[in-house]
């Protein structure tokens, strides 16, 4: 007999844990990043969860039959994941914030000196940027090293990321305010501990910060050869200040559901990188190469934009994406986004508090996992007049469609409690909108990098962007001038948001636990749940 063919027998008193059958272990990142959010949002809750942990691999290493064969490792391992990330909240939760702690006792009139951290912006008072401490002095002594605070001081004009600033003004912790939001907590998510609203800043030495340089020579790029309002959403799409962006065209986007296009987000990445990756193949740069360039330039971007969390989610994806490929490993989408998200909460566990994550998560997720329900939904009612098979042109439209209301379904709940108004034509803005952005993000790039040899050789991609730039504004300001645009939806909560996500369970579970043809039934189970739900949500504005 053949030494493949003897099966071991298992020792008597142990589990069954042969590992030359196959394993099942690619939900170890959700089960790690699960330990650090619910340790983060709820303590208690952390170690509750801990507990449930160990029950189940107890039960599973004495019971082989309550786990299926594939997933009894994962199992007996879960507490290990589950408990490390509860050590990884919980150490980033017992770390010592001293400047917190002296801004918490308001001690007056302080001196702060740092290197500005993000581009600064308009704000009511002055100009509003993020500065890195490397040192604060109060009554003319130094006091402590280390930290972020959020300066509010007139007088940074000219003033980009890197450059060193002295500032001094009034140092505290941000209140919660009276419709409950808790700006100090946000604040945290970008590790910033306080606010220094400044009387006066002035530059500490002669030299200048590359990054800043660089910013501000895109800056002057984008804006060569567009009318204002154009250079402004281009500016925001490109570099993320929508500080110029008119108070009503901003309002018309967020009506429209394309706000999402102004933000640096994922698509922003895959632009980029897609367009280095080809180019440098195009030229035959050696794979290794190639790969290590892509990925440099990608995470150069993010920092010149000033590392907002859902371009840092969008840089790890690409990197593991990029690194995939250099190891010749296969892509697991949904792996792949647990893994991401375990990473980058590792990386700062109070990321589940940011909006802007928060929504960029959730829409990748929604995408991951109500798209095919939805897609057999649309094409078996909207698309079936058209084309009853759901192939050619008709199955790319009704993808395109499942895509949008993936992510609109997905995000709704956070936008409502977030913005207090849900778009309702978003579903179909973002069929035109999201493909335009494409391109305009792709010219605004072309812009960007010419501009910062010589801004006249930025008019040719800026001056092709402004047809496009008008027609996506033109978009916004026609779908949200209608009534029914939009749903307000004050006081949501997050029970009510937790209620909405459970209702989803069903849809996003079907096609892995149901036949093909039962995915439309359930798809359209939960699109009535979130009519309802949004129903109930608006009547809170009653």
């Amino acid at each position: 007999m053949q030494r493949s063919e003897v099966e071991p027998a298992a020792r008597p008193g142990l589990p069954d844990l042969d590992l030359r059958r196959p394993v099942r272990l690619e939900f170890w990142a959700a089960l790690f990043a699960s330990g650090i959010v619910c340790t983060t949002v709820a303590p208690l809750f952390g170690v509750a969860l801990v507990a449930a942990s160990v029950i189940v691999a107890a039960s599973a290493a004495l019971d082989v039959e309550l786990v299926p064969e594939g997933f009894r490792l994962l199992a007996v391992l879960a507490p290990l994941f589950v408990g490390g990330g509860y050590v990884v909240a919980a150490l980033h939760a017992s770390a010592p914030d001293p400047l917190a702690e002296l801004a918490a006792l308001e001690p007056g009139a302080v001196t702060v000196v740092g290197e500005v951290a993000s581009p600064p912006v308009a704000s009511g008072f002055g100009e509003r940027a993020d500065l890195r401490v490397e040192g604060l002095s109060l009554d003319g002594r130094e006091v402590l090293r280390g930290g972020g605070v959020e300066v509010y001081v007139p007088g940074l004009d000219g003033v980009g990321v890197g450059d060193r600033l002295r500032v001094t003004g009034e140092l505290s912790v941000p209140t919660v305010g009276d419709d409950g939001f808790d700006y100090a907590r946000y604040l945290r998510t970008e590790r910033i501990s306080a606010v220094l609203e400044g009387e006066f800043a002035e530059p500490v030495g002669d030299s200048r910060g590359w990054i800043g340089s660089v910013h501000r020579r895109t800056d002057v790029a984008l804006g060569y050869g567009l009318r204002p309002t154009e250079a402004a959403v281009v500016r925001g799409m490109v570099l993320g200040d929508r500080s110029l962006i008119p108070e009503e065209l901003d309002e018309a986007f967020s009506r429209s559901g394309i706000t999402h296009v102004l933000a640096i987000s994922g698509q922003h990445v895959v632009v980029l990188a897609a367009g280095i990756f080809f180019a440098a193949k195009l030229l035959r740069v050696p794979r290794v190469p190639r790969i290590a360039g892509t990925v440099l330039l990608v995470w150069l971007y993010i920092v010149i934009a000033g590392a907002p969390p859902s371009a840092i989610r969008a840089g790890v994806v690409a990197t593991l994406v990029l690194s995939a490929g250099l190891l010749a490993r296969r892509v697991a989408p949904l792996h792949f986004m647990s893994v991401m998200l375990a990473a980058v909460l590792a990386w700062n566990p109070l990321l589940v508090y940011n909006t802007g994550f928060q929504l960029s998560v959730a829409a990748v997720f929604g995408i991951l996992v109500l798209r095919k329900p939805l897609k057999s939904l649309v094409e078996a009612t909207v698309m079936r007049p058209l084309h009853p098979t759901g192939s050619g042109a008709s199955g790319a439209v009704a993808n395109l469609l499942a895509v949008s209301l993936s992510a609109q379904v997905a995000t709704a709940p956070i936008i409502a409690s977030s913005f207090d108004q849900v778009s309702i034509v978003g579903v179909l803005t973002n069929l035109i909108a999201v493909p335009l952005a494409g391109p305009i993000l792709a010219l605004g790039l072309f812009s960007a990098i010419f501009g910062n040899v010589a801004p006249l050789l930025a008019y040719p991609p800026n001056a092709a962007n402004g047809a496009l730039v008008y027609v996506l504004e033109v978009l916004a300001t026609t779908t949200s001038s209608f009534d029914f645009a939009a749903v307000a939806t004050p006081g949501v909560t997050v029970p009510m948001v937790a209620a909405f996500y459970v209702g989803c369970i069903p849809a996003a579970l079907c096609r892995f636990v149901v036949p093909e043809n039962r995915w439309t039934f359930w798809a359209g189970i939960m699109l009535a749940w979130v009519a309802a739900w949004l129903f109930l949500a608006h009547l809170g504005d009653a």
